[in-house]
C-alpha cells in the first residue's frame, strides 16, 4: 500500500492498494500540499486532479495525463513532464521557492491552453511540445528551450526570454508585449501575424526566421538584434514611427529595403543619437 501525505503536517491525503504510483488512478483527488518529491507518476491518471502546493521536486510524470489539473504554487523544480497530457491544465505560480534554475522539462508534451503565468520556468524544456495558446505571462524564462515548439497564439508579455532558445518555433500570431528577448535565439521560427510591442532584442538572433505580416512596434533596439539581412518575408510586415525614429534607420540598407522602408523614410523619421 501506499500513501501520500502532506509535505508540511504528515496528514494523510490518499492511500493506494498498490506497490507504485506510476499508472496510478488519481483523477479527481485532492493531494493539496501533498509530499510528492521525486516520485515515480509515469503514466499516471491525474486529470483534473488537485496538486495545489505539491512538492513535485525532481518527479517523474512523462506520459502522465493532467488535463485540467491544478498545479497552482507547486514546486515543480527538476520535474519531468516529457509527453505529458495537460491541456487546460494550470502552472500558475509555479516553482516560486526556487532561486535558481527551476529546470523543469515539457520535452513533446501537449500544453494546449495551459496557464504558466508568473512561474518561474528558467532554464526549462519545452522542445517539440504543443503550446497553443499558452499563457506565458509574466513568467521567468531565462534560458529556457523552446526549439521545435508549436507556439500558435502563446502570450509571452512581460516574460523574461533572455538567452532563451526558439529556434524552428511556431510562434504564429504570438504576443510578445515589454517581454525580454535580448541573447535569445529565433532563428528559423515562424513569426506570421506575430506582434512584437516593446520588446528587447538586443543580441537576439532572427537568422532565416519568418515575417508574414508580423507587427514591430516600440523595439528601440532593433538594430542590436542580428541576422536581420537574412529574414525572409512573405508578406509586408509593419514598424511603426517610434522603432523608425530610435532603431530602424541605423540598420543596413539591405534590411530596411527587405521591410519595404527605403533610407529616405528612415532618415526622415531618424532620431538624433
Amino acid at each position: 500500500m501506499i500513501t501520500i501525505r502532506h509535505k508540511e503536517t504528515g496528514e494523510l491525503l490518499h492511500e493506494l492498494d498498490d506497490d507504485t504510483l506510476a499508472e496510478a488512478s488519481l483523477s479527481h483527488v485532492v493531494l493539496l500540499g501533498a509530499n510528492l518529491r521525486g516520485a515515480d507518476l509515469r503514466g499516471a491518471d491525474l486529470r483534473w486532479a488537485d496538486l495545489c502546493h505539491a512538492d513535485l521536486r525532481g518527479a517523474t510524470l512523462d506520459g502522465a495525463n493532467l488535463e485540467g489539473a491544478d498545479i497552482t504554487l507547486a514546486n515543480v523544480a527538476g520535474a519531468s513532464f516529457a509527453g505529458a497530457r495537460m491541456a487546460d491544465a494550470r502552472f500558475q505560480a509555479v516553482n516560486l521557492e526556487e532561486s535558481g534554475p527551476a529546470r523543469t522539462s515539457f520535452r513533446g508534451a501537449d500544453l494546449t491552453r495551459v496557464t504558466l503565468k508568473n512561474s518561474n520556468l528558467s532554464s526549462a524544456a519545452f522542445a517539440d511540445a504543443e503550446m497553443r495558446r499558452t499563457d506565458l505571462t509574466h513568467v521567468n524564462l531565462r534560458e529556457a528551450d523552446f526549439s521545435g515548439a508549436d507556439l500558435t497564439e502563446a502570450n509571452f508579455s512581460y516574460s523574461n526570454l533572455e538567452g532563451a532558445n526558439l529556434g524552428y518555433a511556431m510562434l504564429l500570431d504570438a504576443l510578445f508585449t515589454g517581454a525580454d528577448l535580448r541573447e535569445a535565439s529565433l532563428r528559423h521560427c515562424d513569426l506570421t501575424f506575430a506582434v512584437l510591442n516593446g520588446v528587447q532584442l538586443s543580441g537576439a538572433d532572427f537568422s532565416r526566421a519568418l515575417f508574414s505580416q508580423t507587427v514591430i512596434a516600440r523595439c528601440r533596439d532593433l538594430h542590436r538584434a542580428q541576422g536581420l539581412d537574412t529574414v525572409e518575408l512573405l508578406q509586408p510586415s509593419s514598424i511603426d514611427l517610434d522603432t523608425l525614429r530610435y532603431s530602424f534607420w541605423r540598420v543596413p540598407d539591405e534590411v530596411r529595403e527587405a521591410f519595404g522602408v527605403d533610407r529616405a523614410t528612415a532618415n526622415l523619421n531618424r532620431q538624433p543619437a
